[in-house]
């Protein structure tokens, strides 16, 4: 350790407002009672109002003094964070061993979790407070939708019939995906979910009685026992259907309550402006899954995977269907006489259940696996003059057909015979429940049909019959490989030399033509087998539960046609639209071109797709288009990877005007900054003129899915958030920036790739630094996901972005957000631009939000922690590479305080919900950063230490703790 002391970024709150002081004493009150369930276990007489040892670990026999000493420490860090403090710190994790290293790390994630649930019940709590009329907790967060509709008609002069057209046609779609697999164990979340819902009900202990009030107390310390006895350190790598199945527990557990309540909430809004309900039809939202879908570098996802996470998918819904078919049983028992049209189906299904027969003849009876699961109403006699209930039995059965189908063939089960045809297309389903919704309508019980039966309907439209909608995900050099291995065995050259003039007119030559291409029994290697496999999948399972087919690392408009050649090879009746992912800066610059190139091919014109998930609009010739934001910021750096992917949307909206189709933008943000996350509501607002047409696509990545989904209250908010920054996205975009503008921002990206390059990609050292001064080679051994780490072998080029930003983000430096920025900035400073640049943050809401969102990562941004983990880890002879960023980060810092005007970070009165969060964090993840750098030194000091396990365990605790800290893995 050298003699520089590290010294925190943070200070003592300079926003001592009421937020702060009850988010501090909600952190204590959590701490409290974790403590007082811990000292519980082991002394049997203390008790809560009796002990007054509170935020101390005495009493807990179980927790080694060298522990309690060093917990002891960080509180006295805590309140004062000096050199001295930080340094005893350092001193007491030497003398550690490493079971105590871990424990300690336990101790301090447990306490960053407990910050992290109570600001998020805080969010939820100012939300509501702000919905009932308290207008003193409005923020940044707090715009709903009556706050939108008030905005545009009396501020941008919109009509009450265009705010709901627009709305009629609106569809944001938010896809899942695996990685960064949220780095906590699923077994710890669940008990997180039923601790928040605590603390919410705990938010109401008024109206509790004192008994009630004592069992809720009790309740929340076994939630928080629970989760410090179980271990979080995954022992076995997740596979992809493990994520597959977390990804449907989410939407099970929280999305499927709140879809109704979202929509509820949007015909409320349009009531109060004296406008008429969405039609039932309407898809504001839905969703899909790139988790047992995404096969781009994963060995482990292959076709029958993706056959297994498909029935999986229809066996969930089918479940959640039959349960609600349950309830509704329940509610509409109903005495009368019904329209024609139920009449007419009460008909058919009894004259269906006299005449289904079995292979031999004989009248078949009903499955009694299927009677088991219906324990109300299992008779088939039923009141003749209850009509409603007599449908609902039947379309009950049918879903029960349907559970026992999907639940076989999830498990590789040949599918049963059922006397009832199980559902296969969500119109089926649908059709039935609407003809009782009509009816009720048309017999004068319209009331009814609004509540459950309603509800139901809208999550038939969102959901469909699997929940999700499976995107499949290969990257583009597989599909080159496999059309080259036919080509080559037909003897017509190889594909993969010729140029692309050449590609595309083969290929096109080859869709217009009416003969098969793929000889049946066609011989070569495992992966063309296995490419070939999955368009054969996909064709015997039909379209309906799929998304779209997206190509990764697409470079050309052969891409595209190659796997639009592969579709109708296998014979897929319904083509799955095929959406091309441009990722490197180069390939941003290059795709509207390329798409130029494409939407002049006559024959892929004539057969563009529309998207499947709006029914209820007439939708042009659609083209989707995927943008990567994470390879082009670790290609180009993250502000010259904005700026290409605002000039590629640009381009790519003037190209669908001039040719005349609906564009749907595809934004492949991650969670964390370095990768394009960050607040989506202030994002979507940013995007250029025209790119957000009612439409968007957006990734919601595993590290953040239970941040924004976790809780039905938290996927209310989350929903809310999309809809209304899509309409005002359609409604009222941004301005085209002028061309002064235009020129500085293209040559801030330039001198800022230029830097961020010379260090990252010239500088021969910056790899061993890289490697010396990060986690990187640990943070592979952890089982965190089931995706390698790298596509292939090589150095940083060759890295996944993920991977990547984690690794930065573990030291809290996070290179990659802001490397070269302070260059490029400081700059145009020294040319006398500042002016320009503080009126591009005022006026244009793309300029504001990059700076914005490089704020709240400075913020947190820990010089001295880095440094700490430099002074233990990186040699002596590449301090030069340190030096140069070091010194970046000086410039960057300096010269964004001065676009902004302010002497400290996230100072803005927008910012308060930025500030809250990290202030309940931040103590608690440097005492982890600490531990984390000793536990790399040992590690890397001895590779057969005796502790070897031990130590192993604890990096993996400090890796979860820095991480829950930061708000993101990578």
């Amino acid at each position: 350790m050298t003699d520089k002391m590290v010294t925190a970024q943070r200070g003592k709150s300079s926003f001592a407002d009421r937020d702060y002081f009850i988010l501090s004493n909600d952190v204590k009150f959590l701490r409290n009672l974790f403590l007082q369930a811990i000292r519980g276990e082991e002394a049997e007489g203390t008790r809560r109002g009796k002990d007054r040892r509170e935020d101390t670990l005495e009493g807990i026999q179980s927790i080694p003094s060298e522990v309690r000493d060093l917990f002891k420490i960080s509180l006295l860090y805590e309140a004062e964070p000096t050199d001295k403090n930080f340094k005893a710190m350092h001193t007491r994790v030497l003398q550690m061993n490493a079971a105590d290293i871990k424990t300690s790390a336990r101790l301090f994630l447990e306490m960053l979790q407990h910050a992290n649930l109570v600001e998020r019940n805080h969010r939820v709590r100012r939300w509501r407070d702000y919905k009932r009329g308290d207008i003193s907790v409005k923020s940044s967060s707090s715009q709903t939708l009556q706050d939108t509709f008030k905005d545009l008609m009396q501020n941008k002069g919109m009509t009450k019939e265009q705010i709901r057209d627009a709305l009629l046609r609106q569809n944001t779609e938010l896809v899942f995906t695996a990685h960064p697999t949220q780095a906590a164990r699923r077994s710890i979340l669940t008990k997180q979910s039923e601790l928040s819902r605590l603390l919410e009900k705990h938010d109401c202990s008024s109206l509790l009685t004192p008994t009630q009030k004592t069992e809720l107390l009790t309740q929340i310390q076994a939630a928080l026992l629970g989760i410090w006895q179980t271990n979080p350190v995954r022992r076995h790598k997740p596979t992809p259907e493990d994520e597959a199945r977390y990804g449907l527990s989410v939407v099970e557990q929280s999305i499927w309550e709140a879809v109704p309540e979202h929509y509820h909430a949007v015909d409320y809004a349009l009531k109060e402006i004296g406008a008429d309900p969405l039609p039932i039809d309407c898809c504001l939202l839905t969703f899909a899954s790139w988790m047992g879908g995404d096969r781009d570098g994963n060995p482990y996802v292959t076709s029958s995977l993706t056959r297994r996470v498909v029935y999986l998918s229809q066996w969930r819904a089918a479940t959640l269907y039959w349960a609600e078919v349950g309830t509704l049983l329940w509610d509409l028992s109903i005495a009368g006489v019904p329209n024609a049209e139920v009449c007419e189906e009460i008909a058919r299904i009894y004259g269906h259940q006299n005449t289904k027969r079995d292979a031999t003849g004989q009248v078949m009876k009903k499955s009694s696996s299927m009677t088991a699961m219906n324990f109300d109403f299992y008779r088939p006699q039923l009141e003749s003059e209850e009509v409603y209930r007599q449908v609902l039995t039947h379309i009950r059965d049918r879903l029960a057909a349907t559970v026992r189908r999907a639940a076989a063939l999830s498990s590789d089960l040949p599918a049963p015979e059922d006397s009832l045809a199980p559902y296969t297309q969500t119109n089926e389903l649908a059709t039935d429940l609407l003809r009782i919704y009509k009816s009720l309508h048309e017999c004068g019980d319209g009331i009814l049909a609004e509540g459950r039966l309603k509800d139901l309907l809208v999550r038939v439209h969102t959901f469909g019959l699997s929940l999700t909608r499976l995107d499949i995900r290969q990257e583009s050099t597989r599909h080159t490989d496999a059309i080259d291995a036919v080509t080559s065995h037909l003897g017509l050259g190889s594909y993969r030399t010729w140029n692309e003039q050449t590609k595309v007119q083969w290929l096109t030559n080859e869709l217009h033509s009416k003969r098969p291409l793929i000889p049946k029994k066609f011989p070569c290697n495992q992966e063309v087998q296995e490419v070939l496999d999955v368009f054969k999948m996909i064709a015997e399972i039909g379209s309906e539960p799929f998304g779209a087919y997206v190509i990764s690392m697409a470079t050309s408009a052969s891409d595209v046609l190659a796997v639009r050649l592969l579709q109708k090879e296998a014979g897929i009746e319904e083509h799955l639209r095929v959406v091309p992912l441009f990722e490197t800066k180069a390939d941003l610059e290059n795709c509207p071109a390329c798409m130029d190139l494409l939407l002049n091919n006559s024959w892929y014109k004539a057969n563009l797709s529309s998207p499947p998930q709006v029914p209820n609009v007439g939708w042009q010739p659609h083209q989707e288009v995927m943008l990567g934001y994470s390879d082009s910021a670790k290609d180009a750096g993250r502000l010259a990877s904005v700026w290409c992917l605002h000039q590629a949307q640009e381009a790519l909206v003037e190209l669908s005007k001039k040719h005349q189709i609906k564009l749907n933008l595809f934004h492949g943000r991650g969670g964390s900054v370095g990768r394009g996350g960050g607040p989506q509501y202030l994002a979507t607002l940013s995007q250029p003129a025209g790119s957000v047409q009612g439409w968007m696509r957006v990734t919601v990545q595993g590290e953040v899915i239970d941040h924004y989904f976790g809780l039905s209250s938290i996927a209310s908010h989350t929903m809310e958030r999309y809809t209304t920054s899509v309409l005002m996205a359609t409604l009222d975009p941004p301005s085209s920036p002028s061309e002064d503008f235009r020129g500085l921002m293209g040559r801030l990206s330039e001198n800022s790739c230029d830097k961020y390059r010379s260090v990252v990609y010239e500088d021969p050292e910056f790899v061993e630094y890289f490697r010396a001064a990060t986690p990187d080679f640990e943070l592979k051994g952890l089982n965190l996901g089931s995706r390698p780490s790298k596509r292939k072998q090589g150095g940083i080029e060759s890295l996944r972005a993920i991977p990547w930003m984690f690794a930065w983000t573990q030291t809290r430096l996070q290179l990659p957000v802001w490397l070269g920025v302070g260059t490029a900035l400081s700059k145009e400073i020294e040319d006398g631009n500042l002016p320009t640049m503080q009126k591009m943050y005022a006026d244009w809401p793309f300029f504001r939000s990059t700076i914005e969102l490089l704020e709240m990562v400075l913020a947190k941004t820990n010089k001295g922690i880095s440094d700490y983990y430099e002074s233990l880890l990186v040699p002596e002879d590449l301090q030069g590479v340190s030096t140069k960023v070091w010194d970046e980060l000086e410039r960057t810092i300096t010269s964004i305080q001065k676009v902004t005007g302010r002497d400290e970070f996230l100072g803005g009165e927008g910012d308060k919900n930025s500030r809250l969060a990290i202030s309940s964090r931040v103590p608690l993840v440097d005492p982890l950063n600490v531990l984390q750098a000793n536990v790399l030194v040992r590690m890397r000091a001895d590779e057969d230490h005796p502790e070897k396990q031990e130590l192993r365990d604890a990096f993996a605790v400090t890796v979860q703790g820095v991480a829950a800290g930061m708000g993101w893995t990578g």
